[in-house]
């Protein structure tokens, strides 16, 4: 996932855990989390929602020893269990000249978008469906002044049962590769390819992810490609995106989405209510992040959703409080 945002007064709250403060326990240990509450509205041919919830906190432990760095991150989300789980937890063993070994349950290389509220530069994501989260497995790494290389072999892209060969899961490992290239200051474009294995009578699961971004003065540009298929579907998506520092403590963002899904038969497509062979969301946002201190940001969001004729329109508003410590 990104973790390159632009050092804006946002832009420096809203960051990757390990960029945003941490409290020092000892030489050894820090602690770092946030805190994300969300007043949300929806206006669609289902009739109106609103919801004000707790949607996420999380608590994460960073450790140091030398040349071995380890993170664990305890997660609770909004859902029907409503229970506390562990994130992910992985050592790093940095082997120098730039190369890295990582063992362990770790986050996904994929995406524009970051998978926590605080690296995102608006409160709703894109699209979901084809950006895979965390997983178990291990992972070498290399970075130089030109960019990084990295590859990981893990029990799923797409889950984290941490099964490699079993007859009883339709899929077997999964393998992730990126190359990322910074050509000239402000400029970054990633390439990564998933696939997960499938068992015999089930086809594999894979995705190409493409995103560049471009920082100049107070102003990010962005734009994202994804194309995901695997046996009853086969997903496009893109995003265009720009963000813009606005006085001291604000950032506007704008951005513009789309997600196409073809699906192989209309049997498959039923699968998700929907009764036609393809279907396509197209989505307008527009957001503002002001920071209110170095721990506190509120955003402010709305979008325009147009999803198709058997679904309609959204209309969606979002207020969201995002405390970082």
């Amino acid at each position: 996932m990104n973790k390159l945002l632009s050092v804006t007064a946002a832009g420096a709250l809203l960051s990757s855990s390990a960029l945003y403060g941490q409290i020092e326990i000892n030489d050894n240990l820090s602690v770092t989390g946030f805190l994300d509450m969300s007043l949300f509205h929806a206006d669609n041919n289902d009739g109106d929602s609103t919801s004000f919830d707790l949607d996420q906190m999380e608590l994460d432990f960073l450790f140091s020893f030398d040349e071995i760095t380890g993170q664990v991150d305890l997660d609770y989300q909004r859902g029907d269990a409503n229970e506390i789980d562990l994130e992910q937890a992985f050592i790093t063993y940095d082997l120098g000249e730039g190369t890295s070994i990582t063992a362990g349950k770790f986050l996904s290389y994929m995406g524009w978008e970051t998978a926590e509220p605080t690296g995102l530069y608006q409160y709703s994501y894109a699209y979901g469906t084809t950006i895979p989260g965390y997983h178990n497995g291990v992972s070498i790494d290399f970075s130089d002044d030109w960019g990084s290389l990295g590859l990981a072999l893990v029990d799923s892209v797409y889950d984290d049962d941490g099964s490699i060969n079993n007859d009883d899961d339709d899929f077997d490992m999964g393998i992730e590769t990126k190359l990322v290239l910074t050509p000239a200051d402000g400029w970054t474009f990633f390439l990564g390819y998933g696939i997960d294995s499938a068992n015999a009578g089930v086809e594999d699961r894979e995705l190409i992810n493409f995103w560049g971004s471009y920082e100049v003065g107070a102003s990010t540009f962005a734009a994202e490609y994804n194309n995901y298929s695997d046996g009853y579907r086969d997903i496009d998506q893109w995003l265009l995106m720009y963000s813009v520092a606005v006085g001291d403590k604000g950032t506007f963002t704008a951005r513009i989405s789309n997600d196409k899904r073809d699906y192989t038969s209309l049997a498959a497509s039923a699968m998700v209510g929907s009764g036609q062979r393809e279907d396509e969301d197209t989505k307008y946002t527009a957001a503002y992040i002001h920071a209110v201190n170095d721990n506190l940001a509120i955003v402010s969001e709305v979008s325009q959703v147009d999803m198709g004729t058997w679904r309609g329109d959204s209309t969606e508003f979002a207020l969201e409080a995002l405390f970082t410590f």
